[in-house]
């Protein structure tokens, strides 16, 4: 595996992290809190990192299967990252999150461990 393959697999591993952390104290508690916030974010910076990371080291197009799933669960994070700061903002204070708030962080966080086991998998195989 070349080096920027490596640097972004190690960081996208510090992206799962954050996402983890956020989802799970979002989805334990139904509130938005400032971890929930502070893990989220690191999440989506981590991630973005990362996928810049893969597309310039990956000998490969940027315009695969794995590649198209892995931006697609990108973008449920970073959709799921802003609405919980959109609701953040907007009261100001931790409450309960709606329900489809709650039920849309879990199904992207869902799709996107999906798409970091798809490529941990595709990494096996290959190898």
């Amino acid at each position: 595996m070349n080096t920027l393959l490596l640097i972004g697999t190690r960081i996208v591993i510090i992206a799962l992290i954050g996402y983890s952390i956020g989802i799970f104290i979002e989805q334990r508690k139904r509130k938005v809190t400032v971890t929930v916030l502070t893990a989220l974010t690191i999440g989506v910076i981590f991630d973005i990192t990362a996928t810049i990371f893969m597309i310039i080291g990956s000998p490969n197009s940027p315009f695969t299967i794995h590649g198209f799933l892995g931006y697609s669960a990108l973008l449920g994070m970073l959709i799921d990252t802003i609405l919980v700061w959109r609701f953040f903002l907007r009261t100001g204070e931790p409450i309960h999150v709606p329900h489809s708030l709650h039920i849309y962080s879990r199904i992207a966080y869902g799709w996107w461990v999906i798409a970091f086991v798809s490529g941990g998998l595709m990494v096996m195989l290959k190898g």
